[in-house]
């Protein structure tokens, strides 16, 4: 049993944590945390929300870490199929829309940028969130499962209920989609400038 974004150790992580030992369980917690929130806040858009979110997932991944099966599928499937049900479970609970564009993202980095910069990536960011956001909800799941979780194409398909072969496709689908609208828009822009 191998999983991304740990390999080795997370598989036996999962075997230590599923033996009852608490340390693998707040290791695993540790791990994974980080990779969560991007995926919550990406979808809840509200960061305190999306930390109450992410605490619930993963409340819940070591409640249900003992009935986790590694021959039913990957355990990330498994853990943001967790976050997936939180998200919607929250977002119904206050009948809101599936995704809210965010000016934020966590960052890892120790070096802080300046208002100029930190301006200038908040407005990059909106705009792509709001292009993102009039995607169709598979597209967008795809690409927040892909890019902002980290998982491969096989930990998706589990988690969305489809093949590799599909989350591929529709991953190609959603990023030209994504390219030509940010196209479009940027092309926009430059005509308004030019007419200004």
């Amino acid at each position: 049993m191998r999983h991304a974004g740990g390999g080795e150790e997370l598989s036996e992580l999962v075997g230590r944590g599923q033996a009852g030992d608490t340390d693998a369980v707040d290791e695993l917690v540790r791990r994974l945390r980080t990779r969560i929130f991007a995926y919550v806040l990406a979808r809840i858009g509200k960061r305190e929300e999306a930390e109450d979110v992410t605490q619930e997932t993963c409340l819940a991944l070591t409640s249900a870490l003992p009935d986790f099966d590694a021959k039913s599928g990957k355990f990330t499937s498994f853990v943001f199929g967790i976050a997936s049900n939180k998200v919607l479970m929250s977002q119904r609970s206050r009948g809101r829309r599936p995704e809210v564009p965010v000016a934020e993202v966590p960052e890892e980095s120790s070096v802080a940028p300046g208002p100029a910069e930190r301006y200038e990536h908040d407005d990059s960011l909106r705009r792509l969130l709001a292009q993102l956001d009039e995607l169709p909800e598979r597209h967008r799941d795809v690409l927040l499962l892909r890019v902002v979780a980290g998982l491969s194409a096989d930990e998706t398909a589990a988690a969305l209920g489809t093949t590799a072969a599909n989350v591929r496709v529709i991953q190609h689908r959603a990023l030209s989609s994504l390219r030509a609208r940010l196209g479009n828009g940027a092309e926009n822009e430059d005509e308004t400038t030019e007419n200004s």
